[in-house]
């Protein structure tokens, strides 16, 4: 929480949407305060999807994953500045199942393709837990997305899991909205393609995190990108 406070997103697209210490509407106010708003999935599901941001959802919704039995995908159609909406879809792929995401991700193309404007802002946000790159899920996901700047750390690491050797984590843009995109600032210090973001690389870290947070129970870095976004066409 003290990190997602740091950075400060527009907009987050958070997987095991759940808080010990109250609703997921408590969640949202402890994070960011008043005035933000969130879909999270319904149905019950243990590990939930969600999506929050600063800006009006127009629109939400869910599309079923048939390979998963206790999450599925989450999507929301947000009210940016600028020409039209933005479109956001929150995942969190197979576990230990390389042949399992390789499907979700075929499903993901068709539901985006099938669902969202043609040329319209779309932002993949989530945890593919992919080993690699190379892996058939990313392959697949570059249909539709562009994948060719890949968040990093300060000192070079582009992966997201505990032990940094592994490309978890995405933040993924749709062409129209890639060509928006702009370096990541916090805290004096700008990544070129956007941030993976270790506390324990900064000295001192931006407040509120401690040095120690990304080493404390953490099993995902957090990825950023930002976007500039047009107010007319």
């Amino acid at each position: 929480m003290r990190i997602l406070k740091a950075l400060k997103p527009d907009v987050l697209g958070i997987q095991e949407f759940n808080y010990r210490r109250g609703s997921p509407q408590d969640l949202v106010y402890d994070l960011f305060g008043s005035g933000y708003y969130f879909t999270r999935e319904r149905g019950g599901a243990k590990l939930p999807n969600g999506i929050i941001s600063r800006y009006p959802i127009l629109d939400s919704g869910q599309w079923e994953d048939p390979y998963i039995q206790n999450r599925n995908f989450v999507w929301a159609e947000i009210g940016i500045p600028g020409p039209k909406p933005l479109f956001v879809v929150c995942v969190h792929l197979a576990c230990n199942r390389r042949d399992l995401r390789g499907e979700q991700a075929e499903l993901l193309v068709k539901l985006i393709r099938s669902r969202f404007p043609k040329d319209a802002y779309v932002a993949l946000c989530g945890d593919l837990n992919t080993t690699s790159r190379e892996t058939e899920a990313f392959g697949i996901l570059g249909r539709v997305f562009d994948d060719s700047r890949h968040p990093a750390d300060q000192a070079g690491n582009k992966n997201t899991n505990a032990a940094r050797n592994r490309p978890y984590d995405v933040v993924l843009a749709s062409p129209s909205l890639a060509k928006r995109e702009v370096p990541t600032e916090l805290g004096g210090q700008t990544f070129r393609n956007g941030m993976v973001f270790d506390s324990r690389l900064w000295n001192p870290p931006p407040k509120p995190v401690k040095w120690d947070d990304s080493a404390q129970d953490m099993q995902h870095a957090p990825v950023m990108k930002t976007f500039a976004i047009p107010l007319r066409r």
